[in-house]
């Protein structure tokens, strides 16, 4: 009799770990967003093209202009039908990363393991924390998070790969962000092994000393596989308006990889 139910225990106990197995696989190996992914730039235009960059150059230069008729759409009331947290979509030319952006009003880490479309998902979604940013990026800093997952190729999972490739830097160092309003673009000036301080929340960015002094502290990172550009860097904090990506450094999850972009008028 004992013998039967050690046997069925272990066929119990079997069971729970391909279960598991397969969970965990469907979690990071499959889509995050089934229904949102189709719904982003609607158009590729011609990413702009900057000039080779000289680390140690700082001299400033601008982005090529896109015209208005260039400048893709995204049906963001198709996808607000979808899941009423999507507020803007995150493209970065020249990777594959185009995602939805999103906030939950009430719980700032509910998109940790929830996806765009609003399922349960390891992978979650790029969000934004609504303490601490509004949806119009028109703060003086606006944070998004997203995963590094082992399976490298969703969420900001090759930012990192991304920011330390020197031909990526020199040709495509810029972000956008596509809103209802319009495109609003970000060139890069700084990509960055960091703490996993809370950023916002130690630092009061309308605070134009605070501002400057972490802005500056991040100018001075010389850590293995940083990379900083200080044409691109902000010069006023009442009206430059940063974008900060972070997401997990690859290797220690108890740090973080930061990219953090100006926006460009």
């Amino acid at each position: 009799m004992k013998q039967k139910l050690r046997m069925i225990l272990g066929f119990v106990l079997i069971g729970v770990a391909v279960f598991a197995g397969v969970r965990f696989f469907l979690d990071v190996y499959s889509p995050t967003n089934v229904k949102t992914e189709q719904l982003g730039p609607a158009v590729t235009a011609t990413a702009p093209t900057a000039p080779a960059v000289n680390n140690n150059d700082t001299s400033s230069y601008d982005l090529a202009p896109v015209e208005a008729e260039d400048i893709p759409t995204v049906d963001f009331a198709s996808l607000q039908a979808i899941n009423p947290d999507i507020y803007a979509w995150i493209e970065i030319p020249g990777t594959d990363i185009s995602y939805p952006v999103v906030q939950h009003p009430t719980n700032d880490r509910y998109y940790l393991r929830t996806n765009s479309d609003g399922n349960y998902s390891a992978g979650g979604a790029i969000f934004s924390e609504a303490t601490y940013n509004s949806k119009d990026f028109n703060d003086p800093v606006t944070i998004l998070y997203g995963h590094h997952m082992n399976a490298g190729d969703i969420m900001f999972g090759h930012l990192q790969e991304f920011y330390s490739d020197p031909d990526f830097l020199a040709e495509d160092n810029h972000i956008r962000i596509y809103t209802a309003d319009g495109m609003q673009e970000y060139a890069v000036f700084a990509a960055v092994p960091y703490d996993r301080s809370h950023i916002l929340y130690y630092n009061d960015m309308s605070d134009s000393v605070i501002y400057q002094t972490f802005m500056q502290s991040i100018l001075s990172i010389r850590e293995l596989g940083s990379y900083i550009n200080e044409a691109h860097a902000p010069q006023d904090p009442a009206e430059d308006k940063v974008l900060i990506l972070s997401t997990c450094l690859i290797g220690n999850n108890t740090r973080r990889f930061l990219v953090l972009a100006t926006r460009v008028d």
